[in-house]
Parts: C-alpha cells; sequence; structure tokens
C-alpha cells in the first residue's frame, strides 16, 4: 500500500481448524502511516522508575460488573493534544510454546475515565520494560491484543456497550484525517483489557502498557462524525459467535434493522479458514451492496480478505433507518468433516451517522448488556 493512501484494516483471522491466531481488527476507518513516520511521531518509553511513579495502586469498588479496579493512570498533554492511558505492572511469565492458545495471557480489564470532553483521532500501543533503568521498549510481538471498550456507549445494532479500538502485535499506528473523529464525552468510562505473550523464552517481571490517543478538543473544531459499524452473521452476546463449520459449501446469514441513517465510510470484515466471501445485502430488495472475498491457500487457508473505502475517493454507501439489511458469509470447507466452532464471520467499518443524537442509548440493566459487559476481554480477541 502507498504510504499516506486511505487504508483499513483487514480485520481477518488467521485460523486452523476454526482457531484464531493472532491477527487484531480496528473498527474504524484509518489511514495508516509508513513505519518511520509512527516510530518518529512516538514517545520514547519511559524509564521503569517513572513508569513505577506514574501509576499508582487504586482500591475500590468497580461501578459495573466485569470490570476491576487496578493499576492506571491516565496523562493529558494538551500541548500534543494526546491523552495517555499507562496500565501496570504486568508480569509476562516465560510460557510452553506448545501452541499459540497456551502462550496468551489475560490481564483483567481496568477502569478508565476519559478525562475530556472532544473528538478521538487515533491511537498507538507501546509495551514498556518496567524494570529498566533507561527508558526500554518491549517488543511489539508480546502484545496479543489490547483493546478499549467504551462502557457509556451502545453499539450500533446490538444491546453491547461499544468496542473503540483493537490493537494486535501486527496492528500498525493508527490516524484519522483532519475533519474526522470519534467523540467522547469527559467522564466516559472505558475498559482496558489486554493479553500478553513472551517471545524468547524470559519472563518480564513489569510491563507497562502505554495507549496514546490523539484527540480534538471540544470547542476549537468540529469534527465529522465517525462511528464504529458491526454486523455479525451469528452474534451471540456474551459468548463466542462461531459456529460448526459443516463439510462443503454453506452460508449463514442474518438481518438487521438500522435504528438510524447514515453512511458507511469503510468496510472490512472477520472471517476464518475456508471462508470465500462475506457480503452485505438490501434484505428487502435482495441487492447485494458490497461484496468482500478471500484470498486463500491453495488447501483453503485464510491469507487476507478483501475491504472496502468509500467516502473519500467516491461517495459514502448510505444506510437507511428502519430498513432490513442482511450479513451473508459463505463457506467451502474441503475436510469431509464438521469443524467445530471454525465458522465466524462478520463485517466492521466507519459510520456516519445523519445525526449522531438519535444514536441508540445503552441500557446498563439490560439482561443482554450486562452478559456483554461480564465477557469484555474474554471473547472479543479470541475471534
Amino acid at each position: 500500500m502507498d504510504e499516506g493512501r486511505t487504508a483499513f484494516p483487514t480485520w481477518s483471522c488467521l485460523s486452523s481448524h476454526g482457531v484464531c491466531m493472532h491477527r487484531l481488527v480496528s473498527l474504524l476507518l484509518v489511514i495508516v502511516v509508513s513505519s518511520a513516520s509512527a516510530q518518529s511521531g512516538e514517545r520514547p518509553c519511559p524509564a521503569g522508575a517513572a513508569l513505577r511513579a506514574i501509576v499508582a495502586q487504586s482500591a475500590g469498588a468497580a461501578s459495573m460488573p466485569g470490570m476491576e479496579m487496578s493499576s492506571s493512570a491516565v496523562l493529558v498533554d494538551s500541548t500534543r493534544r494526546e491523552i495517555r492511558i499507562v496500565a501496570g505492572p504486568y508480569r509476562i511469565a516465560a510460557m510452553a510454546h506448545e501452541s499459540d492458545d497456551m502462550m496468551m495471557m489475560d490481564t483483567p480489564v481496568l477502569r478508565v475515565a476519559w478525562p475530556v470532553s472532544g473528538w478521538v483521532r487515533g491511537y498507538s500501543v507501546q509495551l514498556c520494560d518496567g524494570d529498566a533503568a533507561t527508558g526500554s521498549a518491549l517488543p511489539h510481538d508480546m502484545v496479543h491484543h489490547v483493546g478499549l471498550a467504551n462502557y457509556s456507549r451502545r453499539e450500533l445494532l446490538y444491546p453491547m456497550v461499544e468496542r473503540l479500538m483493537a490493537v494486535g502485535k501486527e496492528t500498525p499506528r493508527v490516524s484519522l484525517p483532519g475533519n474526522v473523529g470519534v467523540p467522547l464525552a469527559r467522564g466516559d468510562t472505558l475498559g482496558l483489557y489486554s493479553a500478553f505473550h513472551d517471545v524468547d523464552g524470559k519472563t518480564v517481571e513489569r510491563a507497562y502498557v502505554i495507549v496514546s490517543l490523539p484527540w480534538i478538543p471540544a470547542g476549537t473544531a468540529h469534527p465529522i462524525d465517525v462511528m464504529p459499524f458491526f454486523a455479525d452473521v451469528n452474534s451471540v452476546i456474551g459468548g463466542t459467535s462461531a459456529w460448526d463449520l459443516p463439510p462443503g459449501k454453506s452460508e449463514k446469514r442474518a438481518e438487521f434493522t438500522m435504528p438510524i441513517g447514515g453512511s458507511l465510510l469503510a468496510l472490512g470484515g472477520h472471517v476464518h479458514d475456508y471462508a470465500r466471501s462475506v457480503r452485505l445485502e438490501d434484505a428487502e430488495s435482495g441487492k447485494v451492496l458490497v461484496k468482500l472475498s478471500t484470498k486463500l491457500t491453495s488447501d483453503g487457508h485464510l491469507i487476507a480478505l478483501g475491504k472496502r473505502v468509500f467516502g473519500f475517493h467516491e461517495e459514502g454507501l448510505p444506510l437507511l433507518a428502519n430498513h432490513r439489511y442482511r450479513v451473508v458469509a459463505e463457506y467451502d470447507n474441503p475436510t469431509g468433516h464438521v469443524l467445530r466452532q471454525g465458522g465466524m464471520a462478520s463485517m466492521a467499518g466507519a459510520f456516519v451517522p445523519d445525526d449522531v443524537r438519535e444514536w441508540p442509548r445503552l441500557d446498563p440493566k439490560n439482561a443482554d448488556v450486562l452478559r456483554d459487559i461480564a465477557s469484555v476481554g474474554s471473547h472479543d480477541m479470541v475471534q
């Protein structure tokens, strides 16, 4: 991809017999900057003593189920217009590398109070050594995933809390164009979840995660509101959306009704091995609106999933309020037997609502919302 070109990460998942490997997603339209510019814009890791001083041990009861108080700090840099969430320390133990699943070490979900009102313009993640005398970054390959859930806003289509960002070892620094941003208000509650694994057989006693989020302060500008869009062919709130994949060709589909109108600026997706495509249809007319096809190896293992970018080089894709749409996954399983939880498919993208004030409200007492809150972090990144 050319540097500076608008792109959307392929939110695909390399898998073996339905078990996802370490490919994560961004739910937002992004401009992926070049490695050189990302490195030059990244601050170096603080020294270990400074990290330990930044993060004070917190204590207290969580305000919502599924969220735990733990060690974190939120720093506001008004000059750079950047928020930094620092969390840790985490002990990353050396583990037997018999399988990718055995390597992952989950951490509790940390509660973070968002400190400013405005718009988030991107994000990046660093993993730093808390025992280093001088600032020292740990290998980014140790990051299995780092994500932020927004407990103050609902997903568009489902009674779930919003998934704001997701980063894996392969995720580059993300930066939105200057005229768009994801709105957040001061006092919004975010949940930081993460998982790590060692890469060289050595234990790291104190690792710290730093999530940097550039922001546009309220009152200085009014960018276009961009919100995450997510549609799943087998949505299971509080659990896995995988299904048992039958042998041969098969389809799985699900319909949804748009609660509000707006336009998609970009659309990517998530599938497993043996997927042929995932598509978005107008359920009332049957018209295919977007079809994302896969690139597979000769034996059907996933290499990449296509993506579609609207909005900058062409008009966004309009989605109408109170209109029915359908997401459809196509698979061709050549193994001759059922693959347990071998199927998964969803579409995710950047959505500009016609009126953000009409966004569906989150009901924190709703049973589905409570189930989702309890599962944040445990199902988000294994899918």
